[in-house]
């Protein structure tokens, strides 16, 4: 009898980094879908950057959504994380994604744009469609980026066998 665990490459390799570049792309995709549909959000998020169009929205939406997977592939592949499954992963993205609203969308967002002129928000500004948006952001970088590496973590874990009884 056999048994098999994966775990995330020890070494974090260009290829672990383009993998989580990609996961951010799918990710905040899905999410600016959302935010662009439903919230007509995209001319603010374009406005922190001094453009307020549709286009500098996705182009600064994504930017952000690729940096903030490169921060989840930085911390999912320490070692305390290296045991989690896709399901487990999925679990850490929706946190993730829960998280980045509490801090980036709640004060960041506010912050800079009343900085810049762009809006003027509240601080903290929370929003249930904004909980939404994240999560959908959270769960599709768990499971983009899980699959992903999925092939990778087990080529690098040898199988364990356990000796017969």
């Amino acid at each position: 009898m056999s048994s098999q665990t994966y775990g995330f490459p020890r070494i974090r390799s260009s290829r672990t980094w383009g993998e989580a570049a990609a996961s951010g792309l799918i990710a905040g995709a899905g999410m600016g879908l959302i935010m662009h549909f439903v919230m007509g959000a995209m001319p603010l998020i374009g406005a922190l950057y001094g453009q307020p169009t549709v286009a500098a929205g996705w182009l600064a939406h994504l930017f952000h959504s690729v940096v903030f997977a490169l921060v989840f592939a930085a911390v999912l592949t320490r070692p305390t994380f290296r045991e989690y499954e896709l399901y487990g992963i999925v679990g850490l993205g929706a946190v993730y994604g829960i998280i980045l609203e509490l801090v980036a969308a709640a004060f960041v967002l506010p912050v800079w744009a009343n900085a810049v002129g762009a809006a003027e928000l509240p601080v903290p500004f929370l929003v249930p469609i904004g909980f939404l948006t994240h999560l959908v952001y959270g769960v599709l970088l768990g499971a983009v980026f899980g699959l992903l590496t999925m092939r990778e973590r087990s080529r690098l874990v040898a199988p364990v066998k356990e000796a017969d009884s």
